[in-house]
């Protein structure tokens, strides 16, 4: 091979590059840091805003104009990538009295928690879900699912995806259900009934997408009741695959945080990021050099390795719903967490 008569790092690195090639001494020592950085900002998103925006789109988008009526939350810093977090997808939806949102799947996660109205139900893999306000229904990669709203009344959830995630990983397929309606063969009451005190195989785990706010809020205030306060969390309840015990799914981890009147946590810093939504009261949270005032229907991101804590100044309880990516973290070994000032 013949080279140049006077040979340099530079002249190597400008061959190499014609040949699709590249030195690991190109990349400099100094953009390696102690810590991990993120793209993502903190971003607030007032209730208000979204629920206009959400009344406008029942005008004037149809449910045969779209596969679904949602409102996404879309952080300033991803404008190229449209989404909320460099792994999860935020969103509200919308659906009338009367309408039927037809069923596809894809391989995405998504989850959604029932916010305003009663009565409408999803059907997941023919498992019919009948929602209440506080509930959390799971449709986990690849399953079936159509939302039907019969109740006489609109009703409002938000959605968590994980397709930033999925799309990074090149893997997102989607796929239209062939009829205009899934066969309902059992109920969320029926499958229930699974999960009781014996407990099933493993194979009935995908099985269960439905958990119920009766339930959840009578854990919940039993924790209050017999446990202590996390110091940076609160009363903090996550919801668990009840045959594992593992995370909501592999993707998404979902958790209830409950501050009573007065409360103060101490900051703490992680490297998951986590996106918040004010279900009950009002508060504070502290996020780096950010206060964001949140009430209920306000939601947040506390991007990764952000400090941050949270203050309940009312003289009632403050609930938070939230969903964060720690699964994938733990299960790829990348998760911290430590205290942190603010």
């Amino acid at each position: 091979m013949k080279r140049p008569m006077t040979d340099s790092v530079e002249v190597l690195n400008a061959d190499m590059a014609k040949k699709n090639l590249g030195g690991h001494w190109q990349l400099g020592f100094e953009s390696y840091l102690a810590y991990p950085e993120t793209t993502v900002q903190p971003c607030l998103w007032k209730w208000k805003d979204v629920y206009e925006s959400l009344m406008r789109a029942g005008e004037v988008v149809g449910m045969d104009q779209a596969e679904r009526r949602t409102i996404r939350l879309l952080n300033p810093a991803l404008k190229e990538r449209q989404a909320t977090t460099h792994t999860i997808q935020f969103s509200f939806q919308y659906v009338k009295a009367g309408e039927h949102a037809r069923p596809h799947r894809h391989t995405a996660a998504a989850l959604r928690f029932i916010l305003k109205g009663n009565g409408a139900y999803t059907t997941v893999n023919g498992q019919k879900c009948v929602m209440e306000e506080g509930d959390l229904i799971l449709t986990p990669q690849l399953t079936w699912h159509d939302h039907t709203n019969d109740s006489g009344k609109p009703i409002i959830w938000l959605d968590g995806l994980d397709i930033p995630l999925v799309q990074s990983l090149q893997q997102l397929l989607f796929e239209p259900h062939p009829q205009e309606a899934q066969p309902i063969e059992k109920t969320s009451d029926q499958v229930a009934l699974l999960y009781g005190h014996a407990r099933p195989n493993a194979a009935a785990a995908a099985e269960f997408f439905h958990y119920k706010w009766s339930d959840t809020e009578r854990c919940l205030s039993a924790l209050v009741k017999t446990a202590s306060p996390d110091r940076f969390d609160g009363y903090i309840l996550e919801f668990r695959n009840p045959v594992t015990g593992g995370p909501t799914m592999p993707t998404i981890q979902c958790a209830l945080e409950l501050l009573r009147p007065g409360e103060e946590t101490e900051a703490h810093r992680h490297t998951s990021t986590v996106i918040y939504h004010a279900f009950r009261g009002g508060g504070s949270s502290y996020v780096g050099d950010e206060r964001f005032d949140w009430q209920q229907g306000d939601s947040f991101v506390v991007p990764l390795w952000y400090p941050h804590r949270h203050v309940n100044r009312a003289a009632s309880e403050a609930v938070l719903f939230s969903m964060s990516d720690a699964p994938v973290l733990k299960s790829l070994h990348l998760y911290r967490e430590e205290p942190a000032g603010l």
